[in-house]
């Protein structure tokens, strides 16, 4: 897949991406959600294996995440089991979260990233800010958080209402040549 850089509001038409094929850092970068859980508590989660590449070739690129549902963790094992079943991300038997972008656009502090997030067999397109940050070493930092109608990704269980309606997903990438 390939994103065109369309002209922003603030006349900018250059993506803030440096040329290059880039790479995930899994050791400096995270990808979560939080729910609210019986509208008392926000339980959060991390997913530790993942991996993806952004290659940018001028105002052109390509982006693909590919996560590893097995590998949620909300610090309570019965949770995590509960949420790996069938009830929720069905990870025996889909065991990769998928975004691809299909289109990124300049604006003042980074890009906004438009894609799909494929979960199992639901296609949720998303729309994210993602803030761009040089780091150290030429490494590519990039943040972006977005929040999606639960109901959307499929993920339907909800026994007496103890789910919240929408999850708040983050990324923070450090990505590097």
């Amino acid at each position: 897949m390939t994103t065109s850089a369309n002209q922003s509001t603030a006349g900018t038409t250059a993506l803030p991406l440096p040329e290059g094929v880039w790479n995930i850092d899994p050791e400096r970068s995270e990808i979560g959600f939080a729910v609210k859980s019986m509208g008392l508590i926000t339980v959060r989660g991390v997913f530790r294996k993942y991996g993806g590449s952004l290659k940018v070739r001028g105002n052109d690129a390509a982006v693909e995440l590919a996560i590893e549902a097995a590998s949620l963790d909300t610090r309570n094992k019965r949770r995590d089991k509960h949420l790996r079943s069938s009830d929720f991300f069905d990870a025996e038997r889909q065991p990769r979260i998928v975004f691809t972008a299909t289109a990124a656009t300049p604006r003042d502090t980074g890009v906004t990233v438009i894609g799909d997030l494929v979960i199992g067999s639901t296609r949720i397109p998303l729309e994210i800010p993602v803030k761009v940050e040089h780091a150290a070493g030429g490494a590519v930092r990039l943040e972006g958080e977005t929040t999606v109608p639960r109901a959307a990704t499929g993920l339907g269980w909800n026994w007496l209402g103890m789910v919240g309606r929408d999850a708040r997903l983050h990324a923070r990438l450090t990505l590097e040549r």
